[in-house]
């Protein structure tokens, strides 16, 4: 939880009532000129502060995190301390989200999915196939139809929202069936997210849908608990889900934002000039690390064929072939979701 000091210089002596206009419009001058400047690392209060989220700390979602402490300490001389914690270190998912809540965590980086248990019109982001492509996921989650799911969320929830990370287009991974149309899955048992929609489109598919966090998914697979999972690359390799499973399909089936959140109450106790520090520092780290995942992508891949692992390429035929056996989800959450925010992704350019 935040802790936070601030020191109170004391007032400058007064101006001498003979003062010429002179003297006058050169101090409105100089007042104009700080108010205009960036704070210095002197103006901000001391303070100490928890940041928590679930990825291991080689993946760029943990190196963003991180990253983001590292510039606020930079630029604060040191007065702003944000301590991390990876890697599920002080909790899953859903434990970071109920955390932001009551006050306990300060940030978190937190899947759109697991945020969509506590405001549910987020399950828009993970509705099969509704992505297009990467700029088409950051057109939704920056611009306007993003805006305003956040700002509903921040009025219903008390969470804000302060950047959009991302972990990539979700991929299938099995531990021996090839999977390269919708038939494949049947039967197998298969990790999701623990969201009502992840368990939705994958029983579509005919599988044996089984919610476990992240944390517990690589025992549940080296034991056979379950037979795969879905995941982006970058989770498959940054969380060793390679080592325990045979194949790979490039299924893109969803897109995973991971939402930046910050607890409001906090937020609403800050100084103007570091609520503007944070802002602005969350959406310089939000570029770094889109950029950084789509970069190690390639290169995580190529080690994982390297290593052995099968890599199903999917063909457009094939890819339309999920798409219609994932179309029940559409129906399901039509109405749950809202038609009309449905077509507002869809119509985003």
């Amino acid at each position: 939880m935040m802790s936070i000091r601030l020191t109170h210089e004391p007032a400058g002596p007064r101006m001498r009532a003979g003062s010429s206009l002179k003297r006058l419009a050169l101090g409105a001058g100089v007042l104009l000129g700080l108010s205009a400047a960036p704070a210095l690392a002197q103006d901000y209060p001391e303070m100490e502060m928890k940041f928590g989220h679930p990825y291991a700390e080689s993946h760029p979602l943990a190196q963003g995190a991180q990253m983001f402490a590292d510039k606020i300490a930079e630029r604060t001389d040191g007065k702003i301390k944000i301590n991390v914690f990876p890697n599920n270190t002080i909790g899953s998912s859903r434990d970071l989200v109920e955390a932001i809540q009551i006050g306990v965590v300060d940030f978190a980086l937190v899947p759109t999915t697991n945020v969509a248990s506590f405001y549910p019109p987020l399950d828009i982001f993970y509705l099969p196939f509704i992505f297009r492509d990467s700029a088409h996921a950051y057109a939704v989650s920056d611009g306007p139809v993003g805006q305003k799911l956040y700002a509903d969320m921040l009025e219903k929830t008390g969470i804000r929202t302060l950047a959009m990370f991302e972990s990539g287009f979700r991929t299938i991974t099995t531990a021996n069936t090839k999977v390269e149309e919708p038939e494949d899955m049947e039967g197998i048992k298969f990790r999701v997210v623990n969201n009502p929609l992840n368990v939705a489109t994958f029983k579509a598919l005919g599988a044996n849908p089984t919610p476990m966090a992240i944390s517990e998914v690589f025992t549940g697979l080296q034991q056979g608990t379950v037979d795969g999972q879905d995941n982006p690359i970058g989770n498959v390799k940054a969380f060793g889900f390679d080592t325990v499973q045979k194949n790979i399909t490039l299924s893109n089936h969803q897109w995973a934002g991971i939402m930046f959140l910050a607890d409001d109450k906090m937020w609403g106790g800050l100084p103007e000039h570091v609520k503007t520090l944070f802002s602005d520092t969350a959406q310089e780290t939000q570029e770094w690390e889109r950029k950084e995942l789509n970069k190690v992508e390639g290169a995580y891949l190529s080690e994982m064929e390297a290593d052995g692992m099968t890599v199903t390429r999917l063909t457009p035929e094939q890819t339309a072939a999920f798409q219609k056996a994932m179309e029940p989800v559409w129906d399901e959450y039509r109405d749950k979701i809202g038609a009309e925010l449905i077509q507002s992704v869809v119509d985003t350019k």
